[in-house]
């Protein structure tokens, strides 16, 4: 499995302050996210892939997730943590089929504690002369956490039946007026009279009808 896995699978078994029953039966999870990490910088045929195209905004949330999850983990000691951190960061990086420069080569820097050979590794195929140890922490940008839109439950009499979107700066106003508007809302006021119509911000919008 090499030295990352096994560096990572005992960080992965829990709270380094915890005594933890040894049991190999999990490496392989963790030898899988490596494998699957190095997918996103070559194919199955060692293909190299990638590339100088500028980041989404989804996958620079996705980046800036992780820094700020694992630069307080790494703070308390909470190791295990920030490598369920890094198997979810890789799982929705692969999902989008990211593979640009400016992601992985901030990921490569986060993940080198962790994963100190196959990170130098990929660190030089990317173009960088110094080792990946001697690179700046990438800072966390908190205006790329910032959610564009929130989803609200809807609710009759207190009872949740379906869910909107809405943009974060949507007022009170208009998100009672576009569920009030939408299909889905008349079969659960047909007949009856809105006695009231209640936005908790960000949460719910709850209708009360008699």
């Amino acid at each position: 499995y090499g030295a990352d896995t096994l560096r990572m699978y005992e960080m992965f078994l829990g709270p380094v302050e915890q005594s933890k029953p040894w049991d190999t039966n999990g490496i392989d999870g963790v030898h899988r996210f490596i494998k699957k990490f190095w997918s996103l910088f070559y194919d199955r045929n060692g293909n190299y892939l990638v590339t100088d195209e500028p980041p989404t905004k989804e996958e620079l949330k996705s980046l800036h997730k992780l820094i700020k999850k694992v630069t307080g983990d790494i703070e308390q000691f909470s190791y295990n943590t920030s490598i369920s951190a890094f198997m979810i960061c890789v799982n929705e990086l692969f999902g989008m089929k990211c593979s640009k420069k400016e992601i992985l080569n901030q990921f490569v820097v986060v993940l080198a504690p962790f994963a100190p050979h196959v990170c130098e590794e990929l660190w030089e195929t990317m173009g960088n002369t110094e080792s990946v140890c001697d690179s700046e922490w990438p800072a966390c940008k908190e205006e790329y956490l910032v959610e564009d839109t929130v989803n609200y439950t809807v609710s009759f009499n207190g009872k949740a039946r379906f869910n909107m979107e809405f943009p974060a700066d949507a007022t009170s106003d208009a998100i009672q007026a576009d569920v009030l508007a939408d299909e889905r809302s008349a079969k659960w006021i047909e007949g009856k009279t809105i006695a009231k119509v209640i936005v908790v911000p960000k949460k719910i919008v709850n209708i009360v009808v008699k």
